[in-house]
């Protein structure tokens, strides 16, 4: 099992007829020296505990110390949690999660 760390806020709210790129600033959790690489994405329903594959198509993207994953095709009435894994440095690994929530 991964350790994953909250963003704040812990919650965003998107509508199933959205698409949007998600980014989670891991600055804060870089040691001097360090970058992010090897990043990867799960989106998990949290009711079935289930990766939502189409949620999250393709994988995420670096820009700096920003790392941006497109999510999409969200079911409504449905909560979900995106997980952005990456290496900071060797055998550091750092899991930042964020809630979704899809009203609609």
């Amino acid at each position: 099992m991964r350790p994953t760390i909250a963003v704040c806020p812990d919650t965003f709210e998107m509508s199933s007829h959205e698409t949007l790129p998600l980014a989670f600033d891991v600055a804060n959790l870089l040691l001097a020296g360090e970058t992010p690489s090897g990043p990867s994405a799960t989106l998990t329903q949290i009711d079935t505990g289930q990766d939502y594959v189409s949620g999250h198509p393709g994988v995420p993207i670096i820009q700096g110390t920003q790392l941006i994953q497109t999510v999409t095709a969200l079911q409504p009435g449905k909560r979900y949690r995106l997980i952005i894994q990456f290496t900071a440095a060797a055998g550091k690994v750092w899991a930042p999660s964020l809630n979704i929530d899809c009203p609609e």
